[in-house]
């Protein structure tokens, strides 16, 4: 069992904070964001947790003489989309770090 002030804190204000994290993170799993690349010949869809979900190629990048060229597409793509997602997690994460009690001490 928990000393009474720690159990009134977890089960306050920062309980309903890490809920809030808690619901946060699933909304962030079921975002998509999309990374492009060659105008749009190259889309890589990434979750708002940054895991690779898709990846759609244009069918003229299919011939053997546009493999390197394809290679390239899809890393920028990917990083684009990874980027994307990182951006958004750094914004809503950290709205909900600021709320909690020692927020302040883990930056802004």
């Amino acid at each position: 069992m928990l000393p009474g002030g720690w159990q009134r804190l977890l089960s306050g204000p920062l309980l309903h904070q890490l809920q809030q994290a808690q619901q946060e993170i699933e909304q962030l799993r079921s975002l998509r964001l999309e990374g492009q690349a060659g105008g749009g010949q190259v889309r890589a869809v990434v979750s708002g947790l940054g895991e690779l979900m898709e990846v759609h190629l244009d069918p003229k990048l299919l011939q053997p003489e546009e493999r390197e060229t394809l290679q390239d597409l899809i890393v920028v793509a990917v990083r684009e989309a990874m980027g994307k997602a990182e951006e958004v997690q750094r914004e809503r994460l950290q709205a909900v770090l600021r709320q909690l009690p020692f927020g302040g001490l883990l930056g802004r």
